[in-house]
């Protein structure tokens, strides 16, 4: 009897060995996609430590170390700057050291795949002479070892107060006062004009849905007045809003993103925007009292400041304002507009609009700004595939609100979950112990909500390989929630690029051979851009693929915490996003 038990249990060992040895690398990595891998990173990613991730603040130095660590566990290499020596005020090496060691097996969850290339060797010595200088010993070129990080600074900007604004009509001035009668939520610089003012509707170009409300008239050098929103955006059984936003939610924060491109490149001075029945200076007040702080939280933030990248050449952005309501019927009046027929004939997609110069009436602005430089960081590794001049890459934006007034913004959806995607998935392909065809990046993001700051520096400044080597982007935006509507707790949406339809295919084809439970709108566009880091790459001519579960009520609110996860959904998600890769590294995509 023991000798059977025993020939029983040897038996069933070999057997399970054999079905282990027959699982291919692409289930090797499926499979070390877990909920309590996902779990145990989103947890730590959106606690209160992490002081809402804001850009360039202390808590996103913390995000991006935490997500360095986590790439380096998993066996995944550096791919951002080269190391340098010195100390700021945030950790960086002091010399530029070797390769990061392999973590012990015990501590590793997943080792590094056995034929990952070999780290580059440690700098030489200084001799006693001094430092090795660009050749180390014996005359060897000295190759520096890569950091984690891509560092680069952001412009912050923040008006000051005593900008005026002034309305001019004929021989009569009304004079108004920022935080007061207008908030100014764009301005790069110091800025002193006095214009003549047009009227141009919601101040969209749509060309894809006929809409071009520019279009016969040249704003250069004028200042224009648009209304808040978009066609039939206070009624969604109206026709408009059916064509624009449908059950897209997005849709509607993208929008206000093709409102800020459509003026970029005209030449306008500034920006009104009209509000009509809504008060807009909620959130314009101070309070007069001291507010419990957030832990660590040294100072009480009532604005939030704008940010971006210095660019290349000089350039002055239209400066943007908001006006109270009675700011916003003056113009109206003074103007001689019928805003209510205007709406509803928009709404109702029958008018053909054409700008409006206002007559007689010019709008003077005068502000000034406070400005700084600011010390930020994007977070990039890579697995080197076995042709390391291709890339694929996928990415996320790790920074999200921050702190304000003893309330924290944790952002555990956004986009704290995406960022768990983009740590997971470099889990799974380092688990599956094979290189890849191409080489696959994995990016995560600061300065997204200040503007996409952190994708569009990358894309300016690759720190692996030339852009033009890249053959495919995805991106996480959003992807550990439902929307209200979504009663099954299972809907998610996927943009691609139109021209590779095949993405489309390999989507539909891992669905239904892994039985995932995603209901999915699949969309293609020729050129998709939005409010999410995959604009960049759209605007390099990069393919992308572009993922969000829902639109919520806890977007951009310090209500969007981990208790709110539907976590099988996000499983579901990550783990088919890591076949989608897998194909977009392996094979053909087009």
């Amino acid at each position: 009897m023991k000798k059977f038990l025993l020939l029983t249990v040897i038996f069933i060992s070999i057997f399970t060995l054999s079905l282990n040895s027959q699982v291919t690398p692409k289930e090797k990595g499926l499979q070390a996609i877990t909920v309590d891998a996902i779990k145990g990173q989103l947890e730590f990613l959106s606690s209160d430590w992490m002081e809402g991730r804001a850009t360039g603040e202390r808590g996103a130095y913390l995000a991006a170390d935490y997500i360095a660590s986590m790439f380096k566990v998993f066996g995944v290499s550096p791919a951002g700057d080269a190391a340098m020596g010195g100390r700021g005020r945030f950790r960086m090496p002091m010399n530029p050291p070797a390769a990061a060691p392999t973590a012990p097996a015990a501590a590793v969850a997943n080792p590094p795949a056995p034929n990952q290339p070999a780290a580059a060797p440690a700098p030489a010595a200084p001799t006693a002479a001094g430092p090795a200088g660009p050749f180390g010993q014996g005359g060897q070129p000295f190759t520096p070892s890569k950091t984690y990080f891509q560092d680069f600074t952001l412009i912050e900007t923040q008006p000051t107060e005593g900008s005026i604004l002034i309305i001019k009509k004929g021989s009569q001035e009304y004079t108004f006062k920022e935080g007061i009668d207008f908030s100014i939520s764009r301005a790069t610089m110091d800025v002193k004009f006095d214009a003549p003012v047009v009227f141009a509707g919601y101040g969209i170009v749509d060309k894809a849905n006929g809409i071009d409300d520019f279009a016969g008239v040249d704003v250069k050098g004028k200042v224009i007045i648009r209304l808040s929103g978009f066609p039939g955006y206070t009624d969604n059984t109206s026709p408009m809003y059916k064509k624009l936003i449908g059950d897209n939610m997005r849709a509607q924060f993208e929008m206000q993103r093709k409102k800020s491109d459509a003026i970029t490149n005209l030449g306008v001075l500034g920006v009104i925007d009209l509000t009509i029945n809504n008060d807009i200076t909620k959130r314009w007040g101070v309070y007069k009292f001291n507010n419990i702080m957030a832990p660590a939280e040294s100072i009480q933030r009532t604005n939030w400041s704008s940010m971006r990248l210095d660019g290349k050449e000089v350039t002055s952005n239209p400066t943007t304002l908001t006006i109270t309501e009675r700011v916003s019927n003056l113009l109206i009046k003074e103007g001689g507009l019928d805003i209510a027929k205007y709406e509803k004939d928009a709404a109702a997609g029958i008018v053909k609009f054409k700008p409006v110069q206002l007559t007689g009436i010019t709008a003077a602005l005068n502000v000034s700004v406070n400005g700084k430089r600011v010390n930020v960081r994007n977070v990039v590794a890579i697995i080197e595939g076995e042709n390391p001049n291709e890339y694929v890459a996928v990415g996320a934006h790790m920074d999200h609100m921050g702190m304000d007034n003893g309330k924290i913004w944790n952002g555990a959806d956004d986009n704290a979950s995406g960022t768990v995607a983009v740590m997971t998935l470099s889990k799974a392909f380092a688990a599956s112990g094979v290189k890849p065809k191409r080489s696959i990046v994995f990016c995560t993001w600061t300065g997204e909500e200040k503007g996409l700051l952190g994708s569009e520096y990358y894309t300016n400044y690759p720190s692996v390989g030339k852009m033009s080597d890249y053959k495919f982007y995805m991106n996480f935006d959003m992807i550990a929630r439902d929307a209200t509507n979504d009663t099954a707790k299972n809907k998610a949406g996927i943009t691609y690029t139109k021209a590779y339809p095949k993405l489309e295919e390999i989507t539909k084809a891992a669905v239904a051979e892994y039985k995932f439970n995603l209901n999915l709108n699949i969309r293609s566009q020729d050129a998709p851009t939005g409010g999410s880091d995959y604009t960049a790459f759209t605007e390099n001519k990069i393919p992308v693929i572009a993922w969000m579960a829902a639109m919520h009520s806890d977007y951009h609110q310090p209500s969007d915490e981990v208790s709110l996860v539907n976590w099988n959904k996000m499983l579901d998600i990550i783990k088919l996003g890591y076949l989608q890769l897998w194909e977009a590294a392996n094979g053909e995509i087009k």
